[in-house]
């Protein structure tokens, strides 16, 4: 479990920067604004409508006769020259007022993510971006003027663990929302208590889709996203046609490579090959073997963290490394791939939802903080992390927006809610997807990630109806 500290400094991001300029232009909107008007001109003289009478000891002078008047000849019309309008300055913006300082009982977050297990690789930088949703979303004034807690739990990468985990953020640390960002085994699992307790829970990792519960987000890629447009693009970049697809034994790879054929043929290819080994395996000798007999040009590995590293590490001896069979990958994240060497990645291709190398201010100004907080050697802010933390300000919008924490109101919010976070443009689908951004990165010599393809807001193939 992880609570933020008192003294911890809070950090403006840039969204609270959008939110706080646009209460400025609110305020001087509403304020008096009226131009000054001259005050009506009041009659320069009256006029005397009574004669005089005239004294009784006085004689009435005679009539003075006067010569009508010669008939004036027509005047031009009188013109006057127009005064100039009074203005008056428009009043000075106010300075940008800081969010008022959340208070009150908090808002509890609770992250069940893999800390440890073959998946262990990715959580370092998910607990590390515990620590900026604490202080970005209580920078913009918390949820609904309460501060919010982040509670971690660790699922091990097994299921059974994770339904433990589950059960200690719903009913140990009274989470008000769950952001999982573990594997699919983990996700069925814990889904049920989410249901139960009606704890919202957002799901922020990859997956195979087709995810639909009326406590259910899902934020994360799915095979529509990753793959449908990227492996026609892989097939063309590599003049490769034939594929073999080696999975772990579990539900996320087996419908990835149902659908990942649909593609592959699709696009004039062939699968020649498809292996399933349990998560944790690290002697990849007989599944190498026969990838070496299998004729294979191109392959598909959808393996977890230790296991990805330890195929790709022994496929070089087998002669089946990338230099010899080039490889797309939709799960080798930077700390999996940093943990290969460049020896073995240089080449590889990826397709993922982010990289840290996305180009953008937002996201560049996201990355040199991370780093700057956490040390230059720290394990990088990744596509999982990247997705709890948008999952995460998606919820705190939903929540101010519907004003309160309840789950109903809250997930009636987030239909249709759109953001621009260091990711790139998201927004909530019908489907209870996230249009999002897809990357192709291609990894050089020296272990860094190129992005060599983007593909803008692309639309999960998803269908949800959940009542």
């Amino acid at each position: 479990m992880r609570t933020p500290s008192d003294s911890r400094s809070r950090s403006r991001l840039w969204f609270v920067a959008a939110f706080v300029a646009l209460l400025a232009l609110i305020a001087a909107a509403c304020g008096d604004d009226e131009e000054a008007t001259p005050a009506a001109p009041s009659d320069t003289a009256a006029t005397d409508t009574g004669a005089a009478e005239p004294s009784d000891s006085e004689e009435a002078p005679e009539p003075e006769t006067t010569e009508a008047p010669d008939e004036p000849e027509p005047d031009e019309p009188e013109t006057t020259e127009a005064s100039e309008p009074e203005t008056t300055e428009a009043p000075d913006e106010p300075e940008p007022q800081e969010p008022a300082e959340p208070s009150g009982e908090p808002v509890r977050i609770g992250i069940l993510f893999s800390n440890s297990g073959p998946a262990g690789l990715f959580g370092p930088p998910t607990s590390n971006i515990a620590e900026f949703i604490e202080e970005d979303i209580n920078a913009a004034g918390g949820i609904n003027g309460r501060p919010v807690e982040t509670y971690l739990a660790d699922d091990a990468t097994d299921p059974a663990v994770g339904r433990q985990a589950m059960e200690q953020l719903i009913d140990s640390d009274n989470v008000d929302v769950v952001l999982g960002t573990h594997s699919s085994a983990t996700r069925q699992a814990a889904k049920p208590l989410a249901e139960d307790a009606d704890v919202l829970y957002i799901y922020a990792a990859l997956y195979e889709g087709g995810e639909c519960s009326s406590v259910m987000f899902n934020t994360g890629e799915v095979p529509s996203q990753q793959l449908a447009p990227v492996i026609p693009w892989m097939m063309e970049q590599t003049g490769g046609q034939t594929w073999f697809l080696l999975g772990n034994d579990y539900v996320w790879p087996r419908r990835s490579f149902e659908l990942a054929r649909q593609y592959i043929e699709a696009a004039g290819g062939e699968v020649v090959g498809e292996e399933y080994v349990p998560l944790g395996t690290q002697d990849f000798s007989s599944v190498a073997q026969i990838i070496a007999g299998s004729g294979a040009d191109l392959i598909f590995p959808a393996l977890v963290g230790g296991d990805a590293i330890a195929f790709e590490t022994q496929a070089v001896d087998f002669g089946i490394g990338q230099d010899a069979i080039p490889r797309l990958a939709n799960i080798y994240e930077e700390n999996v791939l940093g943990a290969m060497g460049p020896a073995v990645t240089a080449g590889m291709r990826v397709t993922l939802g982010y990289f840290k190398e996305v180009d953008s201010a937002l996201n560049n100004e996201f990355v040199s903080r991370y780093f700057e907080r956490f040390g230059a050697d720290a394990p990088p802010h990744m596509t999982f992390s990247s997705h709890i933390y948008d999952a995460a300000l998606l919820y705190a919008a939903a929540a101010n927006a519907a004003g309160t924490t309840d789950t109903a109101a809250v997930a009636a919010a987030m239909e249709g809610l759109s953001l621009t976070t260091p990711t790139g443009d998201i927004a909530i689908t019908g489907s209870r997807h996230l249009s999002q951004p897809i990357y192709v990165a291609e990894i050089q010599a020296d272990g860094s990630q190129l992005i060599v393809q983007s593909f803008s807001s692309v639309e999960p193939d998803e269908t949800c109806d959940p009542a």
